[in-house]
């Protein structure tokens, strides 16, 4: 219950200093974590919470590709502003060199040499860094150390 008091306790002080952006953004987080918990029928525990919001991200980061592409500058502009904000709740993600280190790792581990197994790896891979690198940017890295 504490992501949801703090998430609570940030949008009230938003309220107070009347910065509208934050509270619309902080009233969504809000809104999703009460949606899970009721779904659920449990508190949101850290990894949940951040699963959410890289969620909200994503939607943000597709709506300012839409609007680019449709010639609407003034709506992409406003949903950079929020995914801005939506950075503040998210866990930062591994930098390129860490998840490579990792990545050659497992492939030392489960002797893998060829492209054949991106698959297998993927799967491991992914499993132990969720929520830690989007999946886009591991898929990168195996197809690039598996050439």
């Amino acid at each position: 219950m504490a992501i949801l008091e703090d998430l609570r306790s940030s949008l009230k002080d938003s309220m107070i200093a009347k910065n509208e952006l934050r509270t619309r953004v902080l009233r969504l987080l809000v809104s999703s974590v009460k949606n899970f918990e009721v779904e659920k029928m449990r508190p949101i525990n850290e990894d949940e919470f951040d699963s959410i919001v890289k969620k909200q991200m994503k939607e943000r980061e597709e709506a300012i590709e839409d609007f680019e592409k449709g010639n609407r500058p003034d709506l992409a502009e406003a949903e950079k502003e929020e995914l801005g904000l939506l950075k503040e709740f998210a866990r930062p993600e591994l930098s390129d060199d860490e998840v490579e280190k990792f990545i050659t790792l497992k492939i030392k581990e489960m002797g893998l040499s060829s492209s054949k197994e991106m698959g297998k790896l993927m799967g491991v891979v992914m499993k132990e860094l969720k929520g830690k690198v989007s999946g886009d940017r591991v898929k990168a890295i195996v197809e690039k150390l598996l050439k």
